[in-house]
């Protein structure tokens, strides 16, 4: 009887399946939902489904910008850089701060809803016009103070111009008040100052904004300097802020007597050099939230290690010709390259390193 009942049940399932596939029609098409054109069972290659709040991946899969037409009479299209906005929206409702309809299979188009003329018996609706515009005049009000139309608009007959807006690590965007560090003063017996390196995590670490900070509204950075609003969290907010990337941390490790020292490689035990200075954080650390550490063993990275192909002077310092042709262990004794190299295996204690270089410095 189970096993009828489990039978029953697929097949209903099966049913249902292909009454939506029927349902979509010639008019919505297979492509709605997958992105290649001969979609199989073991590969349906199904489009990811609109989420409430945006992902990196679902930024990803949308256009990079939009040419918006639909209404041009004195003014010429608006190139809208799509991307750039949905960055943006991922410290918010996500793709919903725009698209706050959406069917199943895609993102619906404004003008399937919005004619483009007002229809004055359902003011719920407004025309294309106005629901473009409502779209965007309240954040431009928050983040400019400006909404003249020049900002957006171009006369006919204008040059095309191209967003006066730029994106990049930790979304760099026009008009952007970001602080360079944040001093905060605690009520915690251990230690009452707690500093955060602002723009070492933009900048360095790579953390985008809404890692931090969620639906606090474009004011709270993009407003002019003297118009800055500041948001006060709950200290559990705080907390929980902090504690998605810095958990296994005590409390003394932030609550501090004094301020904070801004970050130095150098302080780790291993100051980078020539080489490794340019490498980003990830390169060797991976997840920028959960920074993991690395092996001091050179082999570890860089596999396979060829001592005849390896360029010294790429760790600021070019061996002699005497040196050239020395084994690495000769001076780096047991493969430790975190202290410094010792020159007793070849030469009297009066050759010391870095008394004595075995070569001349690149930086």
């Amino acid at each position: 009887m189970k096993h009828l009942l489990a039978f029953t049940v697929l097949f209903a399932l099966l049913l249902i399946g292909e009454s939506s596939h029927a349902k979509s029609g010639p008019n919505n098409g297979c492509a709605e939902c997958h992105v290649c054109s001969n979609p199989t069972l073991s590969d349906p290659c199904l489009r990811g489904c609109p989420r409430s709040r945006a992902t990196v991946e679902d930024i990803k899969l949308g256009p990079d910008r939009i040419l918006i037409n639909e209404i041009e009479v004195e003014y010429d299209a608006v190139p809208f850089a799509h991307r750039l906005h949905a960055e943006m929206t991922a410290m918010d409702k996500g793709c919903q701060n725009c698209h706050h309809f959406q069917e199943i299979g895609g993102i619906t188009a404004c003008k399937n809803c919005h004619p483009e003329h007002i229809a004055e018996e359902n003011l719920e609706q407004p025309g294309l016009k106005g629901a473009y515009h409502r779209q965007c005049l309240g954040c431009h009000q928050e983040w400019s103070h400006d909404t003249s139309c020049e900002i957006c608009h171009l006369k006919k007959g204008s040059e095309l111009a191209e967003p006066q807006v730029k994106s990049g690590p930790g979304s760099r965007f026009a008009g952007l008040n970001e602080p360079v560090k944040r001093v905060w003063n605690s009520t915690y017996g251990g230690g009452t100052v707690v500093t955060l390196h602002h723009r070492n995590h933009t900048e360095k670490y790579g953390v985008e904004c809404a890692a931090c900070h969620h639906a606090e509204g474009c004011a709270v950075c993009h407003a002019k300097k003297e118009q800055t609003t500041q948001v006060r969290h709950s200290e559990e907010a705080l907390h929980a802020i902090c504690n998605s990337c810095h958990a296994e941390m005590s409390c003394d490790q932030c609550h501090l007597k004094s301020e904070a020292l801004e970050f130095s490689h150098a302080r780790t035990g291993w100051p980078l050099k020539t080489y490794h200075e340019r490498l980003t954080c990830r390169r060797c650390h991976g997840d920028n939230h959960h920074f993991t550490k690395p092996s001091t063993d050179c082999a570890s990275c860089h596999k396979p290690w060829d001592t005849t192909t390896f360029k010294h002077e790429r760790t600021g310092l070019a061996l002699n010709e005497t040196h050239l042709e020395t084994d690495c262990a000769e001076c780096h004794v047991g493969a430790n390259y975190t202290v410094a190299p010792t020159c007793n295996s070849c030469h009297d204690t009066d050759i010391t390193f870095p008394a004595s270089l075995p070569g001349n410095r690149t930086r």
